[in-house]
């Protein structure tokens, strides 16, 4: 389930890509079918993939935005276990600030450009 869900939100899988069977998969893994069953029912409840009649599993539509909105929520909690940790340690806000603007310095602008 993780791996499927690496691959969606990295552009490895895309909206409408078809997953393997259940039967298949399960074969290839060497676990019981109901676990793939489990698997793929909780991936279609967290919006990833749907079912589709004489198709199979596929990648939802939409799937890109959800699992960005994802991987933004978890820069937003690591960002603020960050700040909770840096406030203990006394680092002030002035200089968090001063080390987030040369990360950001850090990155390139454009494909080929340093920051």
């Amino acid at each position: 389930m993780a791996q499927v869900r690496h691959a969606v939100e990295v552009g490895g899988l895309g909206p409408g890509e078809k997953l393997p069977t259940v039967r298949g998969l399960a074969e290839e893994l060497a676990i019981a079918p109901n676990t793939i069953v489990k698997a793929y029912n909780e991936l279609q409840r967290e919006g990833l993939v749907e079912s589709r009649a004489g198709v199979g599993t596929v990648v939802a539509g939409g799937v890109v935005e959800i699992a960005m909105g994802r991987r933004k929520e978890a820069v937003f909690e690591r960002l603020r276990v960050l700040v909770r940790d840096a406030a203990a340690l006394g680092i002030t806000e002035d200089d968090l600030w001063e080390s987030l603007d040369t990360e950001f310095e850090r990155i390139p602008r454009e494909k080929g450009e340093e920051g």
